[in-house]
């Protein structure tokens, strides 16, 4: 099955996932492992429709086939859109990262951009939204851009509110005592070695590759920082650093996402499990409550699984260890870019000529925090190895 699954288009994807849906409740622990493999494959094979589509429709557009970019009206004005979406200004945005030159594209845009940055192509924005959708965690925290140390204020300790009743002495003041957070940016780095043969590549398929291998490299990247910093936060806050709840339980059982729901203050509304995937396919497909109904739940939306555990979805990161799983609001992070999203890059033509070769850096500017006190709780098992 694993084999045909490589060639399956997005119609027998759906009708495999609704199969297996049906098949796991009955399913034996060597049946789940092999189900969680096909699963997999399924996912990965969905990955490659979406990239062969979206592939496809950047190339026709290119030809003047598609309907992504319209042909501008003849007696349109020149603006700064018509530009960014033409073929021309695709070429010579990929020579400028090739060369680090950005004479070809200034000489289109004249004068539509006055200094700054160079402005990415319409087709590099969609892929970067694109990119920026898939990253599992940077997608769903709040994003700032504060040059320099940004500074986040959370409520430390506070007394609450009192009933007044008439007549009575008036209530005491508040008392209310502000932690901060401060969040300090670094540079987040992606370079590759390319040849002189991918140096040929044109507009497009050169733009490709390098945003393939840089950029989401560096997405990823911050997605792993993400549960980095709510690792590094400590149990109960102090006046630096926003508190995440712990729990530790022997394994998982149907109610230890409850157990860690249950640490996070109420304003922590839109909750999410984050863990590896052997965590969530191995364990928890296999549990259920005590109605003997399965505690998990798959549901495809848009030719895309998204995976729950008691209606709490469930976000998968490689970085997470096999006994640990963080529950919380990815609200509670920030995430301060201080020269914006994109990711930019720097060319070295010269070090590795002798062996035609051509280093290709990409960066981005980024700090990443927990600024909100008991939205994470993070849960240990102690019977699992790490």
């Amino acid at each position: 099955m694993i084999e045909k699954i490589k060639d399956f288009t997005m119609e027998e994807i759906e009708k495999r996932l609704a199969e297996i849906s049906a098949e796991i409740d009955s399913a034996d622990e060597e049946k789940i492992n092999s189900l969680n493999e096909e699963l997999n494959a399924l996912e990965t094979r969905k990955g490659e429709i979406k990239m062969e589509e979206r592939k496809a429709d950047m190339k026709a557009v290119i030809e003047g086939a598609g309907n992504v970019i319209e042909k501008a009206p003849a007696k349109e004005e020149r603006s700064l859109e018509s530009v960014k979406g033409s073929a021309e200004y695709l070429d010579a945005f990929a020579n400028y990262i090739k060369t680090g030159s950005d004479k070809e594209c200034r000489a289109l845009l004249t004068d539509l951009v006055d200094g700054g940055s160079v402005p990415t192509p319409t087709l590099i924005d969609d892929f970067i939204n694109t990119a920026w959708e898939r990253a599992n965690l940077i997608s769903r925290v709040r994003r700032v851009s504060f040059k320099g140390t940004a500074k986040f204020p959370f409520e430390y300790s506070a007394t609450g509110a009192s009933v007044h009743v008439e007549g009575d002495d008036a209530p005491n003041e508040e008392e209310l005592e502000l932690g901060t957070v401060s969040i300090e940016p670094q540079m987040l780095k992606k370079w590759i070695k390319v040849s002189d043969e991918v140096i040929e590549l044109k507009g497009q398929a050169f733009l490709d590759y390098i945003y393939d291998e840089i950029e989401e490299k560096i997405l990823k990247l911050a997605d792993s920082l993400v549960i980095a910093a709510i690792k590094a936060a400590p149990a109960a806050a102090t006046t630096t650093a926003a508190g995440v709840r712990a729990v530790t339980v022997a394994d998982v059982d149907f109610t230890t996402i409850f157990q860690a729901q249950a640490e996070l203050v109420s304003e922590a509304r839109n909750q999410v499990a984050i863990m590896n995937k052997k965590m969530y396919f191995n364990k928890f497909m296999g549990l259920k409550d005590t109605a003997d109904r399965p505690i998990y739940n798959i549901v495809s939306e848009n030719g895309r699984p998204s995976y729950y555990i008691n209606g709490v979805e469930v976000l998968f990161d490689d970085t997470m260890a096999d006994n640990e799983i963080i529950v919380g609001d990815l609200g509670g992070v920030v995430m301060n870019l201080p020269s914006g999203r994109e990711v930019t890059f720097v060319t070295d033509a010269l070090s590795l000529a002798e062996y035609d070769l051509v280093k290709i850096v990409g960066k981005m500017y980024a700090g990443i925090g927990v600024v909100r006190d008991g939205y994470f709780c993070k849960v240990t098992l102690s019977s699992v190895s790490a």
